[in-house]
């Protein structure tokens, strides 16, 4: 794929996310090219998050619990690799549930584009935080924003349905679930916060 080529699909994913989706399934790449491209992703996040860190500190008394990983690249990029996984894992599995016909090969070739199109807004997030730096939780919001629309999007692709307020609202229960089920093994291994007495 050359640079045009890259363009081009990241302006149809914006502009017609569903036929983005069917174009990147069509190009029909290997299974070895696919685990490169999530590795390749999830690197150049976790490099891109620890740049972010460097240029905008925190002070101490207003570090996040998560802070700590951003500063740690390679666990940084090991946890997105497992989520990314997961994702595809996710997308694949509850679609087939509700008659769907996606495999797991074309979800993580999906989720793996999600992140690209992501990092794009994270690199247009730090250079407007040198610039306007009130402007870039904008980008925030708007990543958020994204990565619920192309999955809602790419599961439609992925699995052939119609309905995207039905796509939508089982990816809201998935994620309730899964939260719950995260929650639940965090607090089993005392990671969770004591509550205060």
């Amino acid at each position: 794929m050359t640079f045009d080529d890259f363009r081009a699909l990241v302006r149809l994913t914006l502009r017609d996310p569903e036929r983005g989706a069917h174009m990147l399934m069509g190009l029909n790449l290997p299974m070895v090219v696919r685990w490169m491209a999530l590795l390749l992703a999830v690197s150049v996040s976790g490099l891109l998050a620890y740049l972010a860190a460097m240029l905008f500190p925190v002070p101490d008394a207003e570090t996040p619990p998560m802070y700590s990983l951003v500063q740690q690249p390679l666990v940084m990029a090991g946890m997105q690799m497992v989520a990314i996984v997961i994702g595809a894992g996710l997308m694949t599995g509850v679609g087939r549930m509700f008659g769907g016909r996606g495999n797991f090969a074309d979800a993580l070739l999906l989720t793996v584009w999600i992140e690209v199109m992501l990092l794009l807004i994270q690199v247009a997030q730090i250079i407007l935080s040198l610039a306007l730096p009130a402007l870039s939780g904008l980008l925030g919001l708007l990543a958020i924003a994204m990565f619920l629309w192309l999955t809602v999007q790419f599961t439609k692709a992925l699995h052939g349905f119609a309905s995207g307020p039905k796509v939508m609202l089982g990816l809201f229960a998935t994620l309730l679930a899964m939260g719950f089920l995260l929650s639940f093994f965090a607090a089993s291994f005392g990671l969770l916060p004591e509550m205060p007495q």
